[in-house]
């Protein structure tokens, strides 16, 4: 992309955390990642053997989100990656060396902090989250939406447009936590409520869009403004992620979160007949500015604490 805003350059400079979505059998998913943005493009690192990086090597195409104070940039790509394992990457690496040096010196240089917990945690960090373990890669940004609480603030590239929604809403009565089959300790540490990630799957691919998220009656749900929602372009029902984490400034090892995989209903709360006053009622209560209402219906859940993840399937 030959031009950013000053404003989508300094989220993509400042903001901590990347929300990174690949497209897989399973439906979009979509972890937390730290990273750096040089020289035009995102660059972070994952596990070789990580189901992202095996999504790339079947589709390279991606989304993400990065946040920084108030504001946040979603973004698609393609990614490339660098193995020093692979030798299918190294004429690329070797064409592209000089931007890749600056790119990892520019990566050691913001995480610094992570790096330093790294040596703290040396004798529990697992081999994939070393550097031998690890894949360099870069994306190139095709899209990208400056996006604020009350919606969208700018945008580039050709985003999705209009989210078709149910036109009825009806609540659910069930006392039930849909996030329940998580270890005790994961579930107790990420509440009832807050911010999430929350991934669509298009037409034209995933893509992450910031949200709140709430249980109530039983169902798990994500609202957000109707206009961040019309950038994925999908409704009224399309597969999902939901990505919740607590993040560590600096040690991994106190990273908790996890994603929950499903179908997403759609209800945009301007296009509904029947319900309506019940589906703005609780929209609002979880995100005073939302305008839409996503009912997530799980699949899979998977989590993470410290070094260790599992991922369960939801009956």
């Amino acid at each position: 992309m030959s031009f950013l805003s000053t404003a989508v350059q300094q989220v993509l400079e400042q903001g901590p955390f990347c929300a990174v979505a690949s497209s897989t059998p399973r439906g979009p998913h979509c972890t937390p990642l730290v990273f750096a943005y040089s020289g035009g493009r995102i660059w972070l690192t994952t596990s070789r053997g990580s189901v992202k990086a095996r999504a790339w090597k079947i589709d390279p195409d991606v989304a993400g989100l990065v946040r920084f104070g108030e504001l946040s940039v979603a973004f698609t790509g393609t990614v490339h990656a660098y193995d020093a394992l692979d030798r299918s990457t190294w004429g690329s690496a070797v064409a592209s060396a000089t931007s890749i040096a600056r790119a990892g010196a520019g990566f050691s240089k913001k995480n610094a902090k992570f790096f330093a917990g790294y040596a703290f945690d040396a004798h529990q960090v697992p081999f994939a989250w070393t550097p031998p373990g690890r894949v360099f890669v870069g994306i190139d940004l095709e899209r990208t939406a400056l996006l604020g609480e009350d919606g969208v603030q700018e945008g580039r590239g050709r985003w999705g447009g209009d989210a078709l929604s149910h036109k009825t809403f009806r609540s659910t009565k069930g006392t039930d936590d849909p996030m329940a089959p998580l270890p005790s300790d994961v579930r107790g540490e990420l509440g009832t409520r807050g911010d999430a990630s929350l991934t669509l799957a298009g037409d034209r691919g995933p893509v992450v869009v910031p949200a709140r998220w709430g249980v109530d009656g039983g169902s798990l749900y994500a609202a957000l403004p109707a206009g961040t929602l019309a950038l994925a372009g999908v409704g009224p029902d399309a597969p999902v992620a939901l990505t919740v984490d607590h993040a560590s400034a600096w040690r991994a090892r106190d990273m908790v979160g996890a994603m929950v995989q499903g179908t997403g209903a759609i209800h945009v709360l301007d296009d509904l007949g029947s319900g309506a006053k019940t589906a703005r009622a609780l929209a609002t209560s979880i995100d005073p500015e939302a305008g839409a209402l996503v009912r997530i219906a799980p699949a899979r859940l998977v989590w993470w604490k410290g070094w260790s993840s599992g991922s369960l399937a939801v009956a």
